[in-house]
């Protein structure tokens, strides 16, 4: 019965989506591709088993966030007319309305299963986390090349981020690492938001502190991943409001997106 009815929910949202710009504006193969394969990877982590379901539930929301990063870091290093940055933007948002649908469906599959600690065998957790560094630097690639993505300065701050959380718990490192990564990756945001605008009149200044905000968050978030992938129990308790995280990063990126905008007038 409740297969039916989230197929009927599917089907009523395509209705919707079909009403409201016509379905195909809101299918895009390589997002949905991104998406598929986390959330297969989550599975993999615990040996095909229940339990994938809530590593699933508890990483997605990350998982959107790194491809919408990597997406809109792609569109900056791409950008050759500014008019095309809404809509380019659009599309990188479907990797969130995607997530959001998985998100949903994992709510409604875990009412009926209970949490276990069992951890599949390595190969299959190591494997797990393979298939997601794989994915992240396939889209690296295509959207501008994988050196667009190394930046020195917001590896130093990820390198300091997890010297100061291992140090503080290192009993459980993994477990927090996993936990608060991605709200201290929040740090290299202030960080480059502070460069931005104390560097307002010299546009040449802004392009080096957009990147230390946004590469800080996607190293965080896709080490972050990593850990819930390759040590499933480490995150046992997560209690993070990962929708209310998503906001905070939807926030930044429109900031980031009104300060292009205004750079350009």
């Amino acid at each position: 019965m409740k297969i039916l009815v989230i197929g009927l929910a599917c089907v009523l949202l395509a209705l919707a989506l079909n009403n409201a710009a016509g379905l195909a504006t809101f299918v895009d193969l390589t997002s949905i591709i991104f998406i598929f394969i986390p959330t297969m990877a989550a599975f993999v982590a615990v040996g095909f088993k229940r339990h994938g379901v809530f590593i699933a539930k508890g990483s997605i929301i990350q998982v959107a966030i790194v491809g919408m990063l990597i997406g809109y870091i792609g569109i900056l290093q791409n950008m050759s007319d500014p008019e095309a940055l809404g809509p380019a933007f659009a599309i990188s948002l479907l990797v969130v309305l995607y997530a959001m649908i998985v998100l949903g469906i994992c709510h409604l599959l875990s009412e009926n299963f209970e949490k276990t600690s069992d951890d599949a065998a390595p190969p299959w957790r190591y494997g797990a986390t393979g298939l997601w560094i794989a994915v992240c630097l396939l889209a690296m690639d295509g959207a501008a090349g994988v050196e667009a993505f190394a930046d020195t300065t917001s590896a130093l701050i990820l390198v300091a981020l997890i010297s100061a959380i291992v140090a503080i718990a290192p009993s459980a490192w993994a477990r927090q690492l996993a936990k608060y990564l991605p709200t201290a990756g929040f740090i290299g945001v202030l960080v480059g938001c502070i460069g931005v605008l104390q560097n307002m009149q010299e546009p040449k200044a802004i392009g080096p502190a957009i990147a230390i905000s946004l590469l800080t968050l996607t190293y965080c978030n896709i080490v972050s991943v990593s850990l819930k992938l390759a040590l499933p129990n480490a995150h046992a308790d997560e209690d993070m409001n990962s929708l209310t995280y998503l906001g905070f990063v939807l926030l930044f990126l429109i900031f980031i997106t009104a300060v292009l905008s205004l750079s350009f007038l």
